[in-house]
């Protein structure tokens, strides 16, 4: 088993008591709800990067990112219950939307769509880690 790092800038957007998450079709997190973001292109700021992932991701362009805050996980299986050993490293914000995604499915290169999680009623079995770890911490 080799040992795979990932760095990546992340948004943590809810509305009443929502959190907003893309569905994962590619890496560890396939086919679970995760945060939207991803990883920075070279010489590209983290606000640079968290506002790019978001259009190419939900296709919002008009919104308001917080300060970054750090995070690390380690993950020791992804989604198809395979071994894996998984630090993901990273920055997340909390972001205001001043719109709504579009409502039909956004398809990038790693996601299939968006949808909002109620933590209180969905199945956290859904969510990637870094959604239930990060995501939903206050």
């Amino acid at each position: 088993m080799l040992d795979a790092y990932h760095f990546g800038v992340y948004a943590r957007i809810r509305c009443n008591g929502l959190l907003l998450c893309v569905r994962k079709t590619r890496g560890p997190y396939q086919g679970l709800l995760d945060l939207p973001g991803g990883r920075p292109e070279p010489f590209e700021s983290w606000h640079e990067a968290l506002r790019r992932e978001l259009r190419e991701e939900l296709g919002v362009s008009s919104l308001s990112i917080g300060d970054f805050s750090r995070f690390a996980i380690h993950v020791d299986r992804s989604a198809d219950g395979s071994v894996i050993n998984f630090h993901h490293h990273g920055a997340i914000a909390n972001v205001r939307l001043r719109e709504d995604p579009p409502s039909d499915a956004r398809n990038s290169s790693d996601t299939a769509g968006w949808r909002w999680f109620n933590s209180q009623q969905d199945d956290l079995s859904e969510m990637s880690r870094l959604a239930m770890e990060v995501g939903l911490a206050e």
